[in-house]
């Protein structure tokens, strides 16, 4: 039996398409979630990830707004890592002299809990002169899944991330790259 050349293409076509699409099929969901979040966060200023790399490294301060195992799996590098709940006054009294004439740019792994944040310190950090504060719009999802670098806290290169949990992972895209750190019992359905 004879096979034409345009026979085989159409199902490879067909396959790198469907590769393509499922790949891609992250950055929807991520957009629709960033919507939301913009809807719930009205007081909070976002930044995508050109204007972020776009600011002098020097004038700001990057927080990681994520449990430790999550910023021990990888973490954007020099950002620092925050407790979640940290109520505006602790805050500054923690990072008044990391901040002092800066611009603080908040991530965490979708933009809700950096954004929660952002908001909550938002008059503090006028208040002290802050010279502004993001949130990185899409958080380190969108990053990793943009292949931007990743540091892990020995300082390397990485390309792991923690997924959060199962659910919030699967807008992950390349999901061999999900850790979860040590042994934890999480539940990996």
């Amino acid at each position: 039996m004879k096979v034409s050349l345009l026979t085989l293409m159409i199902p490879t076509a067909l396959v790198a398409a469907l590769a393509f699409f499922a790949i891609n099929s992250m950055q929807p969901e991520l957009d629709k979630i960033h919507n939301d979040i913009q809807a719930n966060y009205d007081r909070v200023e976002h930044i995508n990830a050109e204007e972020f790399l776009a600011l002098d490294p020097g004038q700001i301060v990057v927080f990681d707004v994520r449990e430790p195992d999550e910023y021990a799996i990888s973490h954007i590098a020099g950002a620092v890592q925050i407790d979640p709940s940290i109520d505006a006054d602790a805050f500054f009294d923690e990072y008044e002299g990391l901040l002092a004439g800066k611009t603080a740019v908040f991530y965490c792994s979708v933009g809700w809990r950096s954004s929660e944040l952002a908001q909550r310190v938002d008059d503090v950090l006028v208040d002290e002169g802050v010279l502004g504060s993001y949130n990185l719009m899409g958080g380190l999802f969108k990053w990793h899944n943009e292949a931007r670098p990743l540091m892990s806290t020995t300082k390397e290169a990485t390309s792991s991330i923690h997924p959060y949990d199962s659910q919030w992972g699967k807008l992950i895209e390349d999901q061999t790259s999900i850790d979860y750190g040590p042994a934890t019992g999480q539940d990996d359905n």
